[in-house]
């Protein structure tokens, strides 16, 4: 499938485990960097390790999203790597 993808910045909360670490894959085999932001630093780079050997693209931020003050510092992360965010998969929940 193509979703027209390729180089779109997609942050993906929650994206280190379970259907978000699933939709952090799909995004990368369709050629999307990939951002996973999640609370556990290790689980995001798991995940960012996993989907790169897939040979896809991928990076982590660590923040805990139920902090808003966090969130904002994720975005800012983001922000200043990419210079942009062309999508966000909100999936994170509250613990």
């Amino acid at each position: 499938m193509n979703l027209q993808l390729k180089d779109k910045v997609i942050i993906v909360t929650g994206g280190a485990k379970g259907i978000g670490l699933g939709i952090a894959e799909v995004l990368a085999a369709e050629e999307a960097m990939v951002v996973i932001v999640g609370r556990n630093q290790v689980d995001n780079e798991k995940a960012v390790a996993s989907i790169k050997a897939n040979g896809g693209k991928a990076v982590s931020v660590t923040a805990e999203l139920s902090n808003p003050a966090e969130s904002e510092k994720a975005v800012q992360q983001v922000l200043q790597q990419f210079n942009r965010i062309d999508g966000v998969v909100n999936n994170a929940t509250p613990v």
